[in-house]
């Protein structure tokens, strides 16, 4: 009886530590009030009003990026390539598409129906406004990058980072539950089998333990079905 109820005082301690674990949000989380602004609870937010920069990235080619729509010409496009040899200008990236994405950094994702910049933010602390930097420009097929360096990420702690999604945390977290319940109950059965030569119900790990569980379960249940019935009748 002792181990009985070692075991699964046990097995619910495993559950609520894993729960905490797989629910642990970031060390730091904003939320996204315009295309160039996230706040934070704790008003550490991160704002890039004022930016308006630009890197060669090509023979006459200029990458420009403004993450803040500017009030004055109401332009939708946050990021635009210009081509000087031929006078050309080419949309890469649009205020409605933008979406900031918390890990390890912190990234402004423009997603639109035929491509994808990443402008992933780096801390550099001489990067203040004014001064900051575009560099390493990537494009992998409609699928761009660039790291913009600036003082306006420095300080906050995106140590351990993890997705911010809860549905990821609770898919982390049963998916844990599936595979302790499938070893215990399929490893276990195989142990008993080879080493204790068990057979059919026997096979299953602590078969008494669970069998007076679900007797107690149903019990339960069917007498509050039975008190319920009982009850109407009167």
């Amino acid at each position: 009886m002792y181990f009985n109820k070692l075991l699964i005082h046990g097995f619910f301690l495993a559950i609520c530590v894993t729960t905490v674990v797989c629910m642990k949000k970031d060390e730091y989380y904003c939320q996204m009030s315009s295309p160039c602004v996230c706040v934070s609870v704790d008003n550490n937010n991160i704002d890039l009003a004022g930016i308006n920069i630009s890197v060669s990235v090509g023979t006459n080619l200029t990458l420009n990026y403004q993450p803040c729509p500017n009030e004055l010409n109401q332009s939708t496009v946050a990021i635009e390539l210009i081509d000087s040899t031929n006078n050309n200008t080419i949309s890469l990236a649009y205020y409605e598409d933008v979406r900031f994405e918390i890990s390890d950094t912190v990234s402004l994702i423009y997603t639109n129906e035929t491509n994808e910049f990443d402008v992933i933010l780096s801390c550099d602390p001489s990067a203040v406004s004014g001064n900051e930097i575009l560099t390493s420009f990537q494009n992998y097929t409609n699928h761009y990058k660039v790291i913009l360096k600036t003082s306006k990420v420095c300080g906050l702690n995106l140590k351990d980072a993890i997705e911010n999604n809860p549905s990821d945390s609770m898919t982390y977290f049963f998916s844990f539950v599936l595979v302790v319940l499938f070893l215990y109950f399929i490893g276990g059965s195989v142990m008993n089998a080879c080493l204790f030569n068990e057979i059919g119900i026997n096979m299953i790990p602590h078969h008494t333990f669970w069998s007076s569980l679900y007797n107690t379960i149903k019990d339960k249940l069917c007498g509050t079905s039975m008190m319920a019935s009982a009850y109407e009748s009167i």
